[in-house]
């Protein structure tokens, strides 16, 4: 008898006990991914304006670093000044976390700036430019998300390994960026693991889901993707085994003793984690 993939699931959790956070892990040789690029954002400058910075009306901006430019040298406090005082890193650390994507497919990012009076969130889309937009249309042409998702739901892993290597290959060759909100990359990060697992190769697998959570804000009330993207994995390699045939009960057990080496590589509460994966409706 085979398992369905919430079944599978819900052994592990029993027997990895569903509780407690393991401790962040570093994964070693880490490395951003990005989608295609299709223009250098250190020499783009901003053509775009309007919006008031809430999460309604983002403050469109061109690129990742043309959205820190903005938070570090434009944005003004209530009362005027800037604490970041131009300082671009300074303005990248500030950022909190990640909405969407909109119906546009923009993931708005949220920055909290230290102002004197105390924090302000402001909210900035980095693909409000025509150069950012085409670059998001030319990563969905590149790897369609949809289309990856129906290769591995159809078995055809090798097919799904071989484009997400041509993907990263192409980003390495171009440049990368340090965003990693490309929707193509996204669901790379989810199956990649998922497909070590099937290989047997469990420690490249924790050490390729922990790159990919790393890449997103730490979980917190305003950005949950390192949970999403962790749901992701754990329900690919589910269906990935109960395609393979494999019994409930050995399935329960191999992801037992996985999924606390995954919640720690992502540092994701498993109460968290359980939530999640209930509120999408995992069966």
């Amino acid at each position: 008898m085979t398992a369905p993939r919430s079944l599978v699931l819900l052994l592990a959790l029993a027997a990895c006990g569903a509780h407690g956070r393991g401790k962040q892990a570093a994964a070693p040789g880490a490395r951003s991914s990005s989608a295609d690029k299709l223009f250098d954002d250190t020499s783009v400058e901003s053509r775009t304006g309007g919006g008031s910075g809430s999460a309604q009306a983002p403050i469109p901006r061109c690129g990742p670093r043309d959205s820190y430019q903005y938070v570090a040298r434009d944005f003004r406090c209530p009362g005027g000044g800037n604490p970041f005082d131009g300082d671009a890193a300074a303005a990248a650390d500030a950022r909190a976390g990640s909405l969407g994507p909109d119906d546009r497919g923009h993931m708005v990012d949220v920055y909290e700036v230290p102002c004197p009076k105390g924090k302000v969130e402001v909210f900035v889309d980095m693909y409000g430019c025509p150069e950012m937009e085409a670059q998001l249309a030319r990563d969905r042409n590149l790897a369609d998300p949809l289309e990856l998702d129906v290769h591995f739901a159809a078995g055809r892993y090798d097919e799904v390994r071989t484009r997400c290597i041509a993907l990263a290959d192409a980003a390495q060759k171009r440049g990368s960026s340090d965003e990693a909100s490309s929707l193509s990359i996204y669901h790379c990060g989810i199956f990649t693991p998922a497909l070590l697992v099937r290989a047997g190769l469990s420690d490249q697998a924790v050490s390729a889901a922990g790159q990919t959570c790393q890449s997103y804000p730490p979980v917190s009330p305003r950005s949950s993707v390192r949970v999403e993207v962790l749901v992701g994995i754990v329900d690919a390699i589910a269906r990935m085994w109960a395609g393979d045939k494999v019994p409930a009960r050995e399935g329960g057990d191999r992801l037992g003793a996985l999924l606390p080496q995954l919640l720690r590589a992502c540092d994701v509460e498993a109460d968290t984690f359980m939530r999640a994966f209930e509120a999408a409706g995992g069966e």
